[in-house]
């Protein structure tokens, strides 16, 4: 996932086969138009960011910012968006869909009416985006969540929201993996590695954001908020499965010498390289890109299920190992991070009661 103006600098690193671009931003939909025209073969889709801007209603969960402003969609309208997006030479047409509320009393009746109407969609062209708060993984709403993922007719795309990284709260990591085990047709957008955990637990794959914005869903804010900052150079460091800042690098390494990386962009350079200056910030943004496909080389090959969690599993025994001789290494204390903690548990099984939930709402009335 790359905001457009982005998108070139990231192409040329991306594999036609197994990977593909997610664009936001304004001219997304010319920048989609062109990088379709010139590479045909590649997969190329547009997230409008709706759910950034506005909170859902039962009546209005989808909508759109306009050059005349705020734009609530019906169904009619809903499906003519979708069309500009398969106009503009997207691979597939995805749902602008607004916010989902965090609390079930409020959320449940927003994420029943995305999923109905979207059911209403008379096309095979369309993924469902769900922007949601990672509340929604706890197990008091994760039956629930479920349940409508698995009634919906088109494939799912989550977005998980929190202030910091969502799969660090309570119950989420795991609730991640039983709805990835528990809905076959789900997908993760909006995310950083937690792409491998919920493929290795059964998600069709995953959207992992260039920047540290895009790797989790944030609150909607009425206006274009944020902007101005300067950027700084963040890394993938594949042997410990984390970005980090490469000024934190420089401190590990100070007195020691840096990791290198062999990567296409590297070259058997030092991690620690990369300044301020705009053509570094690119430079580690598409180190990370080619760390991220090495990473899925070796998931693509493996086999769904057991075979693909054993990789997973080995990967995360590694990192641990790593984060050790590093620490060792340096002199320094780099605790072992939470979140990959969580992903070193075993998997949970699949949600029980998912089918029958389902086969409930569906003899309900229509």
């Amino acid at each position: 996932m790359v905001n457009d103006r982005s998108a070139n600098e990231v192409l040329p690193y991306v594999p036609a086969r197994s990977g593909g671009l997610v664009l936001t931003g304004a001219d997304a939909p010319a920048r989609c138009r062109a990088i379709r025209n010139a590479y045909p073969g590649t997969v190329v889709v547009m997230d409008h960011e709706s759910h950034t801007r506005r909170t859902g209603t039962a009546d209005t969960p989808f909508g759109l910012k306009t050059v005349h402003g705020w734009r609530d969609l019906d169904l009619a309208g809903l499906d003519e968006i979708l069309d500009g997006q398969r106009d503009n030479r997207a691979s597939c047409a995805v749902t602008p869909t607004c916010f989902i509320p965090a609390e079930e009393a409020e959320g449940a009746p927003v994420l029943a009416a995305v999923i109905a109407q979207a059911n209403q969609l008379r096309r095979d062209d369309t993924v469902v985006l769900l922007p949601c708060s990672w509340r929604w993984l706890r197990r008091s709403a994760l039956l629930l969540l479920a349940g409508q993922i698995r009634a919906c007719r088109h494939p799912v795309a989550l977005i998980m929201q929190a202030d910091g990284d969502p799969l660090e709260r309570d119950q989420a990591a795991e609730g991640l993996r039983q709805l990835c085990r528990s809905c076959p047709r789900l997908m993760l957008w909006r995310t950083d590695l937690a792409a491998f955990d919920a493929m290795g637990h059964g998600a069709l794959g995953a959207a992992v954001g260039v920047a540290a914005v895009l790797r989790h869903g944030v609150a909607p804010r009425p206006g274009n908020g944020g902007g101005g900052h300067k950027p700084h150079p963040v890394v993938l460091v594949r042997r410990l499965l984390r970005y980090h800042r490469v000024a934190t690098l420089q401190d590990w390494f100070a007195h020691v010498a840096p990791w290198t990386c062999d990567c296409a962009v590297c070259k058997g350079a030092a991690l620690t390289r990369f300044t301020d200056r705009e053509a570094d910030v690119i430079a580690a943004l598409q180190h990370s890109v080619c760390e991220l496909y090495a990473l899925h080389e070796e998931l693509d090959v493996t086999l769904t299920g057991d075979e693909r969690i054993g990789w997973w599993r080995q990967q995360l025994a590694d990192a641990w190992e790593y984060h050790r001789l590093l620490a060792s290494r340096t002199g320094t204390d780099i605790p072992f991070p939470k979140v990959l903690q969580s992903w070193r548990r075993p998997s949970p099984m699949a949600l029980p009661g998912v089918e029958e939930q389902q086969g409930q709402q569906r003899s309900g009335p229509s």
